[in-house]
């Protein structure tokens, strides 16, 4: 007896379910007031207005002294900046005279070339 071929049944693929992700609350943060301090105010003192005589005359010596010693200072560098603007002024000058000076020089010597030159050229004349 031949046996009876047995039809192969075919498997059904199962389909994967895609799970749900479930999303996250996100819990709120409750903000923290901030308390105001409150600025204290200062006392203003007063000054005693009890002052010995001898002390103020004291001081106004002190005061003049130091007013004299500044004002010296002062003209001390007014002369400077003076004595060094006619340092510049006369350091002018003299480079000026240096200028002309080293121009006249060269100018003297070109001359004295030139004649030589002519002087040169008169004597090689053919007899």
């Amino acid at each position: 007896m031949k046996g009876i071929k047995k039809k192969k049944k075919k498997k059904k693929k199962k389909k994967k379910k895609k799970k749900k992700k479930k999303k996250k609350k996100k819990k709120k943060k409750k903000k923290k007031k901030k308390k105001k301090k409150k600025k204290k105010k200062k006392k203003k003192k007063k000054k005693k207005k009890k002052k010995k005589k001898k002390n103020k005359k004291k001081k106004n010596k002190k005061k003049k002294k130091n007013m004299k010693k500044k004002k010296n200072k002062n003209k001390k560098k007014t002369k400077k900046k003076k004595k060094n603007k006619k340092k510049k002024k006369n350091k002018k000058k003299k480079n000026k005279k240096k200028k002309k000076n080293k121009k006249n020089k060269k100018n003297n010597k070109n001359k004295k070339k030139k004649k030589k030159k002519k002087k040169k050229k008169t004597t090689n004349v053919t007899t």
